[in-house]
C-alpha cells in the first residue's frame, strides 16, 4: 500500500477540519501572538528532548531541563555525548510536550534551530546561570545547602530558535508555524 505523504496544505486543512469537528474554534495567530503563546508555553519549564547528530548523522536525544529567555533555551549540563556531537554539528531539534492522555489537551512545540555551547568564562554563560537562579534556587531549598560545581565542569547550551511548529488544541491552535526573520 503506498502512503500518501501530506502536503503542508492538507495538513492544516486536516487539523482544522479535526478542531471543527471536536467543536473549537480553529485561531490563526499573527506573528506577535504567536511568540507570545510559545514564550508562555516556554515559561512552564517542562523537560524537554534534545537532539543532536554526530557528523556520521547518528542522533542522541536528551532529556535535560531548561529556562527560557523568551523564544531562547538555555541548558545547563555537565557533559555527555551531546556536546560530543554539539562540537561537529550545532544544529539541534527539540520537542517539548504535555497531555493528559486526551486529544483536546494536547500542547506542544518542536523547535529547529542553532545551539551554541559557553563556558564559565563567558559572559553567556553568567547570563545563562542567572536566568537558572531560580532553579538552583529550588535545589538549595530541597538539599539544605548551596548548590556548586566543581570549575570547569559545567557548559551552558544556548538554543536559538530557526523554526518552531506549536499546536494548543484546546485553544484551536493547530499546526502553527514561526520561522525566524
Amino acid at each position: 500500500m503506498q502512503v500518501h505523504e501530506l502536503t503542508e496544505e492538507e495538513r492544516n486543512r486536516m487539523c482544522e477540519q479535526w478542531l471543527k469537528m471536536v467543536g473549537v474554534e480553529p485561531r490563526h495567530l499573527s506573528r506577535e501572538e504567536l511568540e507570545q503563546e510559545i514564550a508562555e508555553y516556554l515559561s512552564k519549564n517542562q523537560p524537554c528532548s534534545l537532539a543532536t547528530c554526530s557528523r556520521d548523522g547518528i542522533p542522541r536525544v536528551s532529556v535535560v531541563d531548561y529556562i527560557n529567555d523568551g523564544l531562547v533555551l538555555y541548558i545547563f549540563s555537565e557533559g555527555g555525548d551531546k556536546f560530543k556531537n554539539l562540537s561537529q554539528n550545532n544544529r539541534v531539534a527539540v520537542g517539548i510536550g504535555t497531555s493528559a492522555r486526551k486529544a483536546l489537551s494536547c500542547r506542544g512545540v518542536n523547535i529547529s534551530g542553532i545551539a551554541d555551547v559557553f563556558t564559565e568564562e563567558t559572559a553567556e554563560f553568567a547570563h545563562g546561570v542567572k536566568i537558572f537562579s531560580r532553579l538552583f534556587n529550588n535545589l538549595k531549598e530541597e538539599m539544605g545547602k548551596p548548590v556548586e560545581f566543581p570549575k570547569g565542569l559545567m557548559r551552558m547550551i544556548r538554543v536559538t530558535p530557526l523554526k518552531m511548529t506549536y499546536h494548543h488544541n484546546r485553544k484551536g491552535i493547530k499546526n502553527a508555524h514561526w520561522e525566524s526573520k
